[in-house]
């Protein structure tokens, strides 16, 4: 049996609604806190896990065998569908405080990321910093959807970028399946939206944290794309290095690397989860220093209580490549040795 501690890159919480109130402005006490959802994506409550505090997610932990959970939002990430901007600051704020109370049942085994609002900016870096210097986050989160803000490699999130950075925590991109989601405007079941928003959405992201410039500007920042797998990065290198050759010298002057050169520069990581099959394919492309072990628990589609025991199971993975996943990579990602 490996020796090292598994560390899991990106699991969720289910938010508290009462909770969250705890430490919510009283101006904003008898509103809803984030958008509801359309989507009956647990079939009836027959999918996914329902854990109703961190008794019970140290619980789901010891079972699948995960010493170290990185929490992520659930409700949390539609938080790029408010349209009240200092609202959407303000339920970070009291999201961010939430957590860290969960987690301090024990927090040498629930670290948290801090949810932040793209909505405003400047107001979301003071939030990550807060969250990082009083509350402990190993990181932040931003949504990829975006309605009617600039992409993500726009200089509009900078400041953002900047705070993390400076405080030596990296950003994770993070989506969720809605009605207004990509797969929700053009699809009619959760099943069709859920399989291309995931991936489409980290593709966009992907390609606008590259062309647009972000790693020449920040270049110490670690950005994670997660919840959708590594079998589709080699080729959005292949066809990013191809437009790049092709038209880079114009639109993207300012790139000094290949794109396929940034993935593959100790600064770009993938959230992979345990059944997916392409996996051995992209360490043919050298993304073995990429690859992040997430078990997504407790979502429907995550594969708990027998995440961890399934990559170990694993006959296409040699045993260096799933310590990677399992611990050195998302260590590394979370600065967490």
């Amino acid at each position: 049996m490996a020796s090292y501690t598994v560390i899991d890159a990106d699991g969720h919480v289910r938010e508290s609604q009462s909770g969250l109130r705890e430490f919510l402005e009283p101006r904003w006490q008898r509103r809803n806190l984030f958008p509801n959802d359309e989507w009956d994506r647990d079939l009836h409550g027959k999918l996914g896990q329902k854990p109703e505090g961190p008794e019970d997610q140290l619980a789901a932990m010891d079972q699948d065998g995960i010493d170290v959970m990185v929490l992520y939002p659930t409700a949390g990430l539609h938080v790029s569908a408010l349209h009240e901007k200092d609202y959407a600051t303000g339920i970070t704020r009291a999201y961010n405080d939430w957590l860290f109370h969960f987690c301090k049942k024990d927090p040498a085994r629930l670290k948290f990321v801090a949810l932040l609002a793209p909505q405003d900016p400047k107001a979301a870096a003071e939030e990550l910093k807060r969250a990082v210097n009083e509350r402990g986050a190993v990181g932040g989160v931003l949504p990829t959807y975006l309605p009617q803000l600039p992409d993500l490699g726009d200089s509009y999130y900078d400041s953002i970028y900047a705070a993390a950075e400076s405080s030596g925590v990296p950003i994770g991109f993070h989506t969720g399946t809605s009605a207004d989601s990509l797969g929700g405007q053009r699809f009619r079941k959760f099943l069709s939206a859920h399989t291309i928003d995931h991936p489409a959405e980290q593709m966009m992201a992907l390609i606008a944290t590259i062309i647009g410039g972000v790693f020449e500007r920040f270049p110490k920042l670690n950005i994670g794309y997660l919840e959708s797998g590594i079998g589709w990065v080699p080729y959005m290198m292949d066809r990013l290095d191809e437009e790049v050759e092709k038209r880079g010298a114009v639109e993207a002057p300012y790139l000094t690397r290949l794109p396929s050169e940034y993935v593959k520069s100790g600064r770009i990581y993938f959230g992979v989860e345990c059944e997916e099959k392409t996996i051995p394919d992209a360490m043919r492309w050298g993304l073995e220093e990429t690859v992040l072990y997430s078990s997504d628990y407790p979502h429907w589609d995550g594969d708990w209580p027998h995440t961890v025991k399934s990559i170990r199971a694993r006959q296409d993975l040699s045993d260096a490549i799933k310590k990677k996943m399992l611990h050195d990579n998302v260590a590394r990602f979370y600065r967490l040795d």
